[in-house]
């Protein structure tokens, strides 16, 4: 009876220790979820119209202040922004207004997605998605910002250096738009590349090892990446492609510190299982 004892403890144990790494997870009907997920998305859009509003308004109504931002590489030249079509200025402040909308209010979609799933992941998932919620979003800022600092300022000085007496641009508004956000987006992701190797670094999927082992490979699909992501012209490729290799070498690191966190000791036999195995 002694020796029963001793071998299911550590399976009370285990189950315990899953209930509680599982314990916010209440069951409920479909119903239920269905419409908890209908509420959170109805709060999502209640945000994101308001702020779409009121962006639309105080560009429309504020000598256009993003715009006005987004213009600034064509200001050092005194190159207008012209519309083609009758309706392009009335769109192009719609979607300027969306883009802000969608860019001020994406924490508040963060959170309200984080609110939905967490009560359905075990402790060790939770532990690896947390870092992605804090840090997505002043990651993806940091990479606007270097986009808007660094690329468009040297990207659009080297395209419009082809202008002279013979040749004058002729920017739409729509266009001009459509390439900036562009931009601006595909550097904002990309900065996004840490937070995406510590989640699959925690989750198992990943590890440094393998990051070092193919990184020659990795550099021919960043630059391949870089290619099919940025306008077709070798300056704005190299200008993408150099950061992404920064931000590989900074996601080895990244998973080599994941990957220590994540290691565990293997746990001790009880003395008294050796001698039990030993007889």
């Amino acid at each position: 009876m002694f020796n029963l004892k001793l071998r299911k403890r550590p399976v009370e144990q285990n189950s315990e220790h899953e209930d509680q790494e599982h314990s916010d997870d209440v069951p409920m009907p479909l119903t239920s979820h269905l419409g908890e997920l209908r509420k959170r998305i109805v709060r999502v859009i209640i945000v994101i119209f308001v702020v779409f509003v009121g962006a639309t308004v105080i560009e429309m109504e504020l000598d256009q202040p993003i715009l006005s931002a987004f213009r600034s590489p064509l200001d050092l030249r005194n190159i207008p922004l012209v519309f083609i079509q009758l309706t392009e200025p009335f769109f192009t402040y719609l979607r300027i207004g969306l883009y802000a909308s969608l860019f001020l209010t994406f924490p508040y979609l963060l959170g309200q997605i984080w609110l939905f799933v967490r009560p359905a992941l075990y402790a060790k998932e939770r532990k690896a998605f947390w870092p992605f919620i804090l840090l997505s979003y002043p990651l993806f800022v940091g990479g606007g910002l270097f986009g808007y600092f660094i690329v468009i300022p040297l990207g659009y000085d080297f395209f419009l250096g082809f202008e002279n007496e013979f040749t004058l641009p002729t920017l739409s508004m729509a266009s001009y738009l459509s390439l900036t956000i562009h931009l601006l987006f595909v550097f904002g992701l990309v900065f996004e590349l840490p937070t995406i190797s510590f989640i699959l670094t925690r989750l198992g999927i990943l590890n440094a090892n393998w990051l070092r082992t193919n990184r020659k490979y990795s550099l021919v699909v960043i630059f391949i990446g870089a290619a099919v992501l940025t306008p077709p012209d070798v300056f704005t490729q190299t200008l993408m492609a150099g950061p992404l290799i920064i931000l590989y070498e900074i996601s080895i690191l990244v998973s080599q510190m994941a990957g220590r966190n994540t290691e565990k000791p293997e746990p001790a036999i009880p003395k008294v299982q050796e001698q039990q195995s030993e007889k």
